[in-house]
């Protein structure tokens, strides 16, 4: 089917509430969806889980049994992979919000709520009102929960000093209630873009026993980007880089897992049809001298930078069963850069022919 052939089936179906039907036809090609199709999928997402939370039994979609917790977060961070489309679109902030809300982010969701009643469009969208009127009315009535999440006036200083010391002077791609995504451009000495966070660390993790929450509790994320990306080019061969990094910073905010040097993650499936990438890592800025890969706020604790690398499957497969070390180690020993983001050789692949010979 064309675009426009999926559309009107999703559209028939949202009608005869088959939320499961829309869910399993879009899904298997989700990190190809654009913002249209994408936003239809969040929301069978959501209704989905509507219907969960009216007395329903957990659902089994492709396979997986999944709770409305698990779908309102599915929708939450497939919307994340649209934040630069979504963010002037009053039915992407109101599905946006709505996700947000129902996974008790209330401070989130009503800053998502209020933005999408400026961005309504008479005639196509005013029917969202009412809802949004009647959500904000609720959030407003309900105890801010996750204002420990943002950094202090000093602290977001200290952070932001920081940045431009050590990483320089920056522009901002987008910013949401909780955190910012900053460009940093190229420069002669660094021949490559650099995003960073700012305000991710505001959020602290939870830490497993025996681990220090001072220096361990909080994080910011990197990644590098070749120094020609386009930026402005809303395609998605262009934007999976940044939209795989939106959905780890959510994961971040919204699971209890802790998550530092050496994380990995595995799609077991391209990030996107441009890639052949199924997953990453977190290292430390292998780019930046030690001073740069820390600071260190005003309660005494250390908020660490992390650099998100992109991996193969077979590189994936090794970290599973070995240290960060050691495929870093490969690395340096095959003389491969892991970034920035390009197509370049599987370390593991050349591990595994040289053993053949």
């Amino acid at each position: 089917m064309n675009k426009e052939e999926v559309l009107q089936q999703v559209k028939k179906w949202h009608e005869q509430d088959a939320f499961t039907a829309i869910i399993e036809l879009l899904e298997p090609q989700i990190t190809e969806l654009d913002f249209t199709v994408g936003l239809e999928l969040a929301r069978a997402y959501i209704n989905l889980a509507n219907t969960l939370n009216e007395g329903n039994n957990p659902v089994n979609t492709l396979g997986e049994v999944q709770s409305a917790d698990d779908l309102y977060a599915q929708a939450n961070a497939l919307l994340d992979k649209y934040v630069l489309e979504g963010k002037e679109n009053a039915t992407y902030l109101f599905y946006k919000g709505y996700a947000l809300f129902k996974l008790g982010l209330i401070n989130d969701a009503a800053l998502r709520l209020e933005r999408a009643q400026r961005f309504i469009k008479m005639g196509s969208e005013d029917a969202l009102l009412p809802t949004i009127n009647r959500m904000l009315t609720l959030c407003k009535s309900l105890d801010a929960d996750n204002t420990s999440d943002k950094l202090s006036p000093e602290d977001d200083s200290t952070l932001d000093n920081h940045i431009r010391q050590h990483f320089g002077k920056y522009q901002i791609l987008f910013k949401t209630e909780r955190y910012e995504l900053l460009n940093v451009p190229p420069t002669p000495e660094r021949n490559f873009n650099l995003i960073v966070t700012k305000g991710l660390s505001g959020h602290k993790l939870k830490v497993p026993a025996g681990v220090d929450p001072l220096t361990d509790s909080r994080l910011e994320l990197i990644l590098c980007l070749p120094a020609a990306w386009e930026f402005a080019n809303a395609e998605g061969y262009n934007l999976w880089p940044i939209n795989q990094l939106c959905t780890l910073i959510n994961h971040i905010l919204t699971t209890d897992e802790f998550i530092g040097f050496g994380y990995s993650f595995d799609q077991e499936r391209p990030l996107h049809a441009s890639t052949k990438f199924t997953g990453g890592m977190l290292t430390a800025p292998g780019a930046f001298p030690r001073p740069a890969h820390e600071v260190v706020l005003g309660d005494n604790s250390y908020v660490h930078f992390f650099e998100l690398i992109y991996l193969y499957p077979m590189e994936l497969s090794f970290r599973k069963s070995h240290s960060a070390y050691e495929l870093l180690e490969l690395f340096q020993h095959k003389q491969v850069v892991p970034s920035p983001v390009r197509s370049r050789q599987d370390v593991c692949v050349q591990v595994s022919s040289a053993q053949k010979i």
